[in-house]
């Protein structure tokens, strides 16, 4: 009988040697889920701030193309006039040429 009685003992403590466990356990998990939540809302904040930079840096990014498109335009056009004067003046050098070639030919015919 005192086998059994040393069982029961046995079993009795091994339970509250588990529940013991159990709670240091379930202490230890509260404090580590604790600072996962802290993490995650941290992650969260990061993530938040990324976005918002991004959006920041997509809109900061279509104006500098704006921008060069406009001034490439400006550029194109400063070019294109720059052209239209050399022309220009290369028709008004022919033709003074060709006055100044007229002129000399008709004071040597005299």
């Amino acid at each position: 009988m005192v086998i059994v009685y040393l069982s029961l003992v046995l079993i009795a403590a091994a339970i509250i040697f588990f529940v013991i466990s159990m709670m240091k356990t379930a202490h230890l998990m509260n404090g580590s889920l604790a600072k996962i939540s802290k993490t995650g809302a941290k992650l969260q904040d990061q993530s938040a701030k990324v976005v918002k930079e991004s959006e920041a840096l997509t809109v900061n990014l279509s104006r500098i193309q704006s921008d060069i498109t406009q001034k490439k335009g400006k550029v194109q056009d400063t070019v294109n006039q720059a052209k239209q004067s050399i022309l220009s003046v290369q028709v008004a050098v022919c033709k003074g040429k060709s006055i100044y070639h007229t002129i000399r030919a008709s004071r040597v015919q005299r």
